[in-house]
């Protein structure tokens, strides 16, 4: 399936009204299974769809260093990923809370209770000036976003540069695929920071707290229980950073600033 259809749409603008093609994102289904049984299912963005599930393990806490993700085998005709973990069985002992995404449509969050997610020591520090030229990077960047206006978008930054970034129909599956597609790729999120377009809702810093993950830059703004739980879990926030603006939320002392 395409990332987006056209559609021939009515356009009303200035008191004028014009027939056009219109760009839309398309939507799909996903539906996860281990060992051939019902995992979850997400609504999603029709591509990048290995990445996707791949971050969901991981923010999800079911993913973990004892046990790592063997394989994903995706079956197009009934829109199913299979999953191989190291050790498939461990799935029956885990308990966990279920969340439906708040404002990203249907779905299911999952978080394992029986482990409290990742706190690695973390001594990185970043600017104003780069906090500023990142975001300015990942706005310009939003490729689908800018022809359509319906997706979210996330990336994956060392301070420096965005190493990747992906756009989804939910900002949740955003943030899963680029941190899947880190994980994919071996390499540690511990040192990297995320990057997104939505809003920073409880949800989303618990996906962080599960991949250690400790920084998070929004153009949007943090929840009152995001906020608290960055705090709780040695999270910094930054949320409404636009052009050289921005608000640090939790942990300042990892935000520097300098003049220009």
């Amino acid at each position: 399936m395409e990332i987006s259809t056209f559609k021939n749409i009515i356009k009303y603008r200035n008191n004028v009204r014009s027939k056009i093609s219109d760009q839309v994102v398309n939507e799909m289904i996903l539906n996860l299974a281990i060992d051939y049984k019902n995992l979850s299912f997400l609504t999603c963005s029709p591509e990048q769809l290995e990445e996707l599930t791949a971050g969901y393990l991981v923010t999800s806490g079911i993913v973990t260093e004892e046990n790592r993700l063997v394989s994903l085998n995706y079956e197009e005709s009934k829109n199913i990923m299979h999953i191989e973990l190291a050790d498939n069985s461990v799935i029956k002992e885990m308990v966990f809370s279920k969340l439906k995404p708040v404002g990203c449509g249907a779905g299911t969050l999952l978080f394992n209770l029986n482990r409290s997610g990742n706190t690695p020591a973390w001594d990185f520090t970043i600017t104003n000036m780069q906090i500023s030229a990142v975001m300015n990077e990942f706005n310009k960047s939003s490729e689908l976003f800018l022809a359509t206006g319906g997706v979210h978008s996330a990336a994956v930054t060392d301070g420096n540069s965005i190493l990747v970034m992906r756009e989804d129909i939910g900002r949740h599956n955003a943030i899963d695929k680029v941190i899947g597609n880190i994980y994919l790729a071996g390499k540690p999120l511990s040192d990297k920071i995320v990057l997104t377009s939505g809003r920073i809702s409880s949800e989303i810093v618990l996906k962080l707290i599960y991949a250690g993950v400790r920084m998070l830059i929004s153009r949007s703004a943090p929840t009152q229980k995001a906020v608290e739980l960055a705090e709780e879990n040695g999270i910094t926030l930054v949320g409404f950073a636009r052009s050289t603006n921005f608000n640090v939320y939790s942990h300042f002392e990892r935000v520097l600033f300098e003049q220009n």
